[in-house]
């Protein structure tokens, strides 16, 4: 299966090329009732004498470690390992979309990161990748189907669609016919002329063949395509460059021109307050002007003011007290004569409480005379009058007299 040379190294070669039974297999042929059928299962399933160290050893250390399950250690073969590998690969693919896979040996070391160009080409070449390769472009190698054609190259030919928009027509077929045109314009032969309708036979010239799900593209004519597509691509491209790059410059002169328009307006009411400041200092100077000389003028004012109510305030007061003073000297009369009549009031009350206790007193002690002796008359008045004289005593008219 591949052309160059190959060399095999035998060490080990039967051990790493023999395949193990399943376990499954294994367990069942320890199941049987034969006994010859049990003692095979037993010997395939005891390990080669070489590695038994090995395996108990591996076997320990897990178990030390945790790690793993107790057991028979499992060899990995060439196959084994070509199988995970080729597992491995095939998810890899299923995650992508590849038109062709051919795996490679980068380098003979098996490391990564190390490619060698000259081992690469030589696989290409023994593997026949080169010669597919060729007689794929001398055929159709590029196949599209419809759908995918024209969402392709609809680009290319989209004026023209537009044009031919009322026709009642293939879009395919339509979308061929323009291509086909704008190919043989584009290509240097001119044996080749420009047709209104290109049939499959006609279309052979240009390298495009129409099929009932899929169109079938020549090298040149893809190439051509191609280039025609990126062109208009570019062209697209540039056209929206050309127009955010506008906007983009728009924005920027805008915001200049507002930038602008703030620093004018800045500048004028930088000025406007200078202006302002001046006038404001004129019109502050003038109502200076105009309180000192109205503080000079309320201040004379004021003088004047003082001494004519002083004046006033002498001529009315003399005028009025000299009406009051007759005034003044009945009210304080009347004042006097209400006061003496609430003392007179007053002292009546109490000659009249106090002769009402002495004669309570003196019947009390005519009483009591009465009960005693004669001769001690002379003692009792003299008591009685002892006694009226710690109790301050005297009598009514003395002291109606005394108040008056």
């Amino acid at each position: 299966h591949y052309a160059g040379v190959v060399e095999y190294d035998t060490e080990g070669f039967v051990e790493k090329n023999k395949d193990e039974l399943p376990r499954e297999a294994t367990d069942l042929l320890l199941a049987s009732s034969n006994s010859f059928v049990r003692e095979l299962a037993s010997i395939i399933e005891s390990p080669p004498k070489k590695t038994e160290e090995k395996t108990s050893r591996s076997s320990v250390s897990r178990r030390g470690s945790g790690m793993g399950t107790p057991g028979k250690k499992k060899n990995i073969t060439v196959g084994g390992h070509f199988a995970s590998q080729l597992q491995s690969l095939r998810e890899k693919i299923d995650l992508t979309s590849p038109h062709y896979v051919r795996c490679l040996k980068p380098n003979d070391q098996l490391v990564r990161d190390c490619f060698d160009p000259l081992m690469v080409v030589e696989q290409l070449r023994c593997a026949g990748v080169v010669e597919a390769v060729r007689v794929s472009r001398v055929g159709y190698p590029q196949r599209y189907t419809h759908a995918q054609f024209v969402s392709r190259y609809r680009i290319v030919g989209s004026e023209e669609l537009k044009k031919m928009a009322a026709k009642k027509s293939s879009l395919v077929f339509t979308l061929i016919n323009i291509l086909a045109n704008k190919i043989v314009a584009t290509n240097a032969d001119t044996s080749i002329k420009k047709r209104a309708s290109w049939d499959n036979e006609s279309l052979l010239e240009v390298g495009i063949q129409i099929g009932k799900t899929k169109i079938f593209l020549r090298q040149n004519a893809f190439d051509t395509l191609e280039k025609m597509r990126r062109d208009c691509l570019s062209l697209a491209a540039t056209i929206l460059q050309t127009i955010a790059r506008g906007y983009i410059y728009y924005r920027h002169y805008h915001e200049m021109l507002e930038a602008n328009v703030q620093l004018q307006c800045w500048a004028r009411v930088i000025f406007a307050k200078r202006t302002a400041q001046v006038i404001r200092g004129n019109l502050k100077s003038k109502r200076i002007q105009t309180a000192y000389r109205r503080h000079r003028a309320r201040t004379s004012y004021l003088g004047v003011l003082a001494v004519a109510q002083w004046c006033q305030r002498r001529q009315r007061g003399a005028h009025v007290r000299a009406k009051l003073r007759h005034a003044a000297t009945v009210i304080q009369c009347r004042v006097r004569i209400w006061q003496a009549s609430v003392k007179l009031k007053k002292l009546k009350s109490e000659a009249r409480r106090r002769q009402r206790d002495q004669k309570k007193f003196r019947v009390g002690i005519t009483k009591k005379e009465e009960q005693k002796e004669p001769d001690d008359s002379t003692s009792l008045t003299e008591d009685n009058n002892t006694l009226d004289e710690e109790m301050g005593m005297t009598h009514p008219e003395d002291e109606i007299t005394n108040s008056k």
